[in-house]
């Protein structure tokens, strides 16, 4: 064995050691990535959680809430019978109060709605509030007879919310007893929905509000149901379908403006006010044609002017050209010596001062001298359509004069429920009741007192229920075609004249 002496040992590690540098460099490197490659590993993926340990918030503890309670959206309540002597003065049973109404102060809070035509009001009107309330100025035996006539209409609406002229008597409540009578012209329906509808918005009822919302609701569907794209409520009909027409929209605007300007029925009213102010005859009025053919009459002008006034208190747009149409047809119609305004021009219509028309066959039946109906509605649509703000009594008006001699021809013949002699005339007592307690003073107190006369003794009352109740027989000249839906929503309307409408004077 050869023995390595120290300096050739010396001399071999010398001659090794750029070897072993060199791979000792190289392990160093690699170890260096391998470090750097864990480390950065160890940064993305092991991410120290941070835990506190604190105590949970307390549970939040609510105080219960009791379910709301039911309502019958149509109570049905037994009617209560009133003794009413037949020669009463239901007008006697509470104090006048204000009988020149001067005072506003019990209103002064009412401030929505109640410009020209204040129809409905918050609630039924600047006026007060609905029948019953104890604050409508009407006496309890007129409140009263309001009631039942409200429940009778409701009793009779069809289920899908017409009110059927020929038919209503199938929803008698009371099968056990005679069915109720009084049936008017199926091409009506339109119109007597129309004013079924009007008698329940004006007691201060609602498409959402009031004891009466669900029948307003479902009348006001029922119409918007059978328009059509046009905007024509219907189907034409003949001579009603104006008629029809005007009624209609007249409830629908009311509905539109006392629902707060609900989008689901502004295009309905827009389509159906398009309607009337396109069956205008230029420069003039309105007749039975949906096309204009240049024919006028008063009574027809007289629903289109109430329609469209209803529209524009809304805030739907009407052509000023409407109203200036209709005044100037009335003043026309005006006899100037007598204040009194007839029917038409031609040898139908009677022309200027003429009496009101009759249906044909009707004349000997129904006077025509025992109405002033056409004069009513001059009157009131010539209230309705003056400026108020240039007004502050009656004596200032431009016309005054004329309408002085209008309300003496309405005071010479107050309601009287005389069906031997024929004086019976829901739709002229209609508008000169609503005309009268516009022009006030003394004309409006005695006017009062005849028409709770009229009324309240002969509305149909029963100890026992039954299916009149309610209810006034169709006895005038236009009943055989309205029925006694017709007679039971006018006079209705007519217990409401105390708040549905604002005084144009305010006062």
């Amino acid at each position: 064995m050869h023995a390595e002496s120290f300096n050739e040992v010396l001399a071999e590690h010398v001659r090794r050691a750029p070897y072993l540098l060199a791979s000792l460099l190289v392990h160093v490197m690699i170890g260096f990535v391998l470090a750097s490659v864990m480390l950065l590993t160890r940064e993305h993926i092991e991410v120290p959680v941070l835990t506190v340990d604190a105590p949970l918030p307390p549970p939040v503890i609510e105080d219960p809430v009791e379910p709301p309670t039911p309502v019958d959206p149509t109570p049905i309540l037994d009617p209560t019978v009133v003794d009413v002597p037949l020669d009463a003065d239901p007008t006697d049973y509470v104090d006048a109060g204000d009988p020149d109404q001067l005072s506003d102060a019990v209103f002064e809070t009412f401030t929505e709605g109640l410009n020209v035509l204040g129809i409905g009001g918050p609630p039924g009107g600047k006026f007060g509030g609905p029948a019953g309330s104890g604050k409508s100025g009407s006496p309890p035996p007129m409140q009263q007879a309001l009631a039942d006539a409200l429940q009778w209409l409701a009793d009779h609406q069809s289920p899908d919310g017409q009110w059927d002229a020929d038919e209503f008597m199938i929803y008698d409540r009371y099968p056990q007893q005679a069915s109720s009578d009084g049936r008017g012209s199926p091409v009506v329906d339109v119109g007597l929905t129309g004013l079924a509808v009007l008698a329940f918005l004006g007691d201060g009822n609602t498409m959402s509000e009031g004891r009466f919302r669900q029948q307003v609701a479902s009348g006001i569907e029922w119409l918007r149901a059978v328009q059509q794209e046009d905007g024509l409520f219907g189907g034409e009909v003949g001579n009603p379908t104006l008629y029809n027409q005007a009624i209609a929209t007249l409830a629908l605007c009311e509905a539109y403006r006392l629902s707060g300007r609900s989008i689901a029925l502004k295009k309905p009213a827009e389509r159906a006010v398009s309607v009337l102010v396109k069956a205008r005859n230029p420069y003039g009025a309105w007749r039975y044609q949906l096309a204009p053919n240049g024919d006028n009459d008063t009574s027809i002008t007289g629903w289109m002017v109430f329609a469209l006034k209803s529209a524009q208190e809304g805030g739907l747009a009407v052509d000023k050209s409407c109203f200036d149409g209709a005044a100037a047809w009335f003043d026309s119609m005006t006899d100037p010596a007598t204040g009194r305004t007839g029917y038409a021009w031609g040898e139908d219509g009677g022309g200027p001062g003429s009496l009101p028309s009759r249906p044909i066959g009707k004349g000997d039946r129904f006077p025509a001298e025992k109405s002033e109906a056409l004069t009513a509605v001059s009157l009131l649509c010539r209230i309705f359509m003056s400026d108020a703000g240039a007004l502050k009594r009656w004596e200032d008006h431009p016309r005054y004069d004329e309408l002085r001699k209008q309300a003496d021809l309405l005071r010479a013949k107050p309601p009287r429920w005389d069906d031997d002699r024929g004086a019976v005339d829901f739709y002229y007592w209609y508008y000169a009741t609503y005309a009268i307690n516009q022009w006030g003073g003394s004309a409006w107190r005695d006017w009062e007192k005849a028409l709770g006369r009229a009324l309240v003794p002969t509305q149909r009352r029963s100890a026992q229920p039954d299916n009149f109740h309610g209810s006034w027989d169709p006895v005038d000249a236009w009943g055989e075609e309205g029925g006694r839906i017709y007679s039971t929503a006018l006079c209705a309307l007519m217990l409401e004249v105390y708040y549905r409408y604002t005084k144009v004077l305010g006062g």
